[in-house]
């Protein structure tokens, strides 16, 4: 029921804002009413239209931290000698990536930044295994960064290397 139509039953008129009901212009609080409203919708629909976007940038900008970290671990098992494995699920998704050093035996955790999953793409291994004598990493291994309907990759090369992409490889 509008304000009218409760107007034309009770035979009232209603003065809400305006001190003389007979002018014909808005008042500043109308009008800023009206703007406040406008702003809020517009507002809404904007964060509905670029939550999907959102998701792309943090996906994208979780990959390359991944591949930043991986590569760090790479650097620092050619520095210290030390071999290590690195595993990720391949049939369900996980929020850790994680290194398994040897000799002495410690594991370390890639936690996300950005509340995305993790999940091997491709092949059924869970851990790759890489050497610092021979600067290898066997099985190669590519790792889809998901979070909502976005998705991004990081693909480890046989050479130590680490690589994000928009596609899988």
């Amino acid at each position: 029921m509008t304000v009218a139509t409760i107007g034309a039953i009770t035979g009232k008129r209603f003065r809400f804002f305006r001190k003389n009901a007979s002018t014909r212009a808005f008042s500043l609080v109308e009008i800023l009413f009206a703007m406040l409203l406008l702003t809020f919708s517009a507002s809404s629909l904007w964060m509905v239209r670029h939550a999907f976007q959102d998701d792309k940038v943090f996906v994208e900008k979780e990959a390359q931290a991944l591949a930043r970290w991986i590569t760090n671990r790479f650097t620092l098992s050619n520095r210290s000698g030390r071999p290590f494995g690195l595993s990720c699920p391949f049939d369900r998704a996980s929020d850790t990536v994680k290194a398994m050093w040897q000799n002495p035996l410690r594991e370390e955790k890639y936690n996300s930044l950005y509340q995305c999953q993790f999940i091997r793409y491709q092949g059924s291994v869970v851990e790759s295994l890489y050497s610092p004598q021979w600067n290898t990493l066997v099985p190669t291994a590519t790792l889809k960064v998901s979070r909502g309907r976005a998705e991004h990759y990081v693909i480890v090369s046989q050479r130590g290397r680490a690589r994000t992409s928009k596609m899988p490889p």
